[in-house]
């Protein structure tokens, strides 16, 4: 067998990698997407390179420089990493905006990052903009009379432009050329646009080692993040992998049983999804059932921390593993991904009970990706990992952890102030997490710095790993620790709607949303839940008071970030009354209140 081509380790940027993909392996797979008909569409690297080079001539006929900035809104499709990788071809700078932001915020971060030329998919999308000399192209549909150009007119500029003109262009980059404008979620303020140099992100990306068995993905997740992004989009064109785009969230199970994906990343919440409805199909069991299934976990579990006999992994595995674990993600996947907020323990735990190891990794757009991974698995189930090569990692005084290395940004773009404070005296990137290493090089974080809460009796804690055992219930969706100068903490509890349906239905309750919220069938199923958390908790960190909100938190409230991360103080103010409630000297320690 022929060695597998590996990228050279001194390519000086993204495009100089795309040029050697496609003259080293042009007919390798690098794309799918599902066309109106329900077939899936092919592109291979060599046509990927093609067409973002297409693209990219027209972006110069268009009038686009070397250091401009050129945004795209847009759900993640081929269209985004073509025009991604076009961008960057001319050596501009691509910024992603989420596909969930509101026109206004739309609009705020064109002005921050100064573009001036837009890629949306519709021009509904951008009708409501008015920013004066920005140039709007509609991947799908251009309305009469928007002033809108459609992709494929766009497109047609291309043949202007002479390939060696374009050549120069990319030829001229180098590692420190910047690439990427990345807006930071924005849970304690305004988003900053973090900047990322070609250097950053071949220094992540080049830690992978080509292997003879190139991967299939899934990519879902939104482009305008790292993850998705980095990981994703720039780690496939190193691999010469594959990965089929899903712009619909919703259509995620429908591409996992069709594409049958061997490696799968996500944040954190799909994997408690999954897991929450495998707990509430063995809820719906027949008792002789519930034995088996709960017997085949723990064996499983047992068999990944290198226990137990052979035979009965076999029989559980055969039963009850395997096909378990193709009903999630398909009959080829060997690896998940997790990232973007913390992994609880049992997570881990459950996939490797699949036999299906889910590596954690932490980082911030700040660092490019991740700075660390988990390759241990379940022996150190609620680490993040150790830190990647080059990477250095301390913990301050006050146990921030501290960053340096080649894959710390290059600043927020426009904000000189704002990118020293997030440096310390001495040049180390500030987190913002907290956590200790181990004597084995493992980092554990143990919460958001801006995010501790500090008790009336001056008891530090971090609510995000509260939060996620809360979220272990299948019917809680969304959950919000709160208990900063109080006497004790109290939870808000968001159901899933759809769930919770499900389970009024199979308690025969009539009535509707608001009245299942007040079924005391529901308050002693969520308080048992919430007594097997505190169990596992110390005094000062169990919950005293919970209550439930009648509806979900949502971005188009200013609740929630682009990446589903909770903006506390606008949630504590839109729910304070219901708070306060929880803390009246009139209510019991033990109140259970409905919003």
């Amino acid at each position: 067998m022929s060695a597998v081509p590996q990228p050279p380790h001194d390519l000086p940027s993204i495009p100089a990698l795309l040029a050697w993909r496609a003259a080293t392996t042009p007919d390798w797979p690098a794309t799918q997407q599902r066309l109106h008909d329900g077939r899936w569409q092919s592109l291979s690297w060599g046509e990927v390179a093609a067409q973002a080079n297409r693209l990219a001539r027209a972006l110069i006929a268009h009038g686009v420089k070397p250091g401009d900035r050129v945004a795209i809104w847009s759900r993640t499709r081929v269209e985004w990493s073509l025009l991604d990788f076009a961008i960057l071809n001319v050596g501009a700078v691509s910024v992603g905006l989420y596909p969930s932001l509101s026109p206004n915020q739309a609009a705020q971060q064109l002005q921050r990052a100064g573009c001036r030329l837009l890629f949306v998919e519709h021009s509904s999308q951008a009708l409501p903009l008015h920013e004066d000399g920005l140039s709007v192209v509609c991947i799908d549909e251009a309305l009469a009379g928007s002033g809108h150009v459609p992709l494929e007119q766009f497109r047609a500029g291309a043949e202007r432009i002479p390939a060696d003109q374009l050549e120069q262009r990319w030829r001229a980059l180098g590692p420190q050329s910047l690439a990427n404008l990345v807006f930071t979620s924005g849970t304690t303020g305004e988003p900053k646009a973090a900047m990322l140099g070609h250097a950053n992100l071949l220094a992540f990306i080049s830690q992978y080692q080509v292997a003879t068995g190139r991967y299939t993905s899934v990519a879902f997740l939104p482009m305008a993040h790292v993850g998705e992004r980095v990981i994703g989009h720039y780690q496939r064109l190193w691999a010469g992998a594959q990965a089929a785009y899903v712009p619909d969230l919703n259509d995620i199970q429908r591409a996992l049983a069709e594409v049958q994906p061997d490696f799968f990343g996500s944040v954190p919440r799909l994997f408690e999804k999954f897991h929450a409805a495998v707990k509430a199909q063995r809820a719906a069991l027949p008792p002789g059932k519930q034995r088996l299934f709960d017997w085949a976990l723990a064996t499983g579990a047992r068999r990944a921390r290198g226990q137990g006999n052979a035979l009965s992994g076999w029989l559980a595995r055969r039963l009850v593993l395997d096909k378990l674990r193709t009903k999630l993600f398909g009959a080829r996947i060997r690896t998940l991904v997790g990232g973007g907020a913390p992994l609880d323990a049992h997570l881990v735990e459950f996939y490797a009970a699949l036999g299906l190891p889910l590596r954690e990794g932490w980082g911030m757009s700040e660092s490019t990706a991740f700075l660390t991974s988990n390759e241990a698995g379940i022996a150190k189930a609620g680490s993040v990992g150790r830190a990647l090569s080059g990477t250095e990692l301390r913990i301050a005084d006050d146990g921030e952890v501290l960053v340096r290395g080649p894959l710390v940004f290059q600043g927020y773009f426009g904000q000189p102030e704002k990118t020293a404070e997030t440096f310390s005296a001495d040049g180390w990137l500030r987190s913002g997490d907290l956590g200790r290493i181990d004597a084995d090089g493992y980092l554990w974080l143990t919460g958001r710095k801006k995010e501790l809460i500090i008790t009336a009796g001056g008891k530090n804690i971090a609510p995000s790993a509260i939060e996620a055992r809360l979220k272990q219930q299948p019917l809680v969706e969304q959950a919000l620790v709160h208990g900063d100068r109080r006497k004790y903490l109290a939870a808000l509890l968001a159901l899933d709607p759809e769930r919770l349906a499900a389970w009024a239905r199979r308690l025969g309750l009539g009535g509707g949303h608001a009245d299942w919220l007040q079924a005391p069938a529901l308050r002693s199923e969520l308080q048992a839940h919430i007594d097997e958390v505190n169990a596992e908790l110390a005094q000062v960190e169990r919950i005293k008071a919970w209550a439930l909100l009648p509806r979900l938190l949502s971005q188009d409230e200013d609740e929630l970030t682009p990446t589903q991360k909770l903006k506390r103080p606008l949630i504590e103010r839109h729910f304070a009354e219901l708070l306060e409630s929880l803390y009246a000297e009139d209510s019991p320690v033990t109140a259970r209140r409905l919003g």
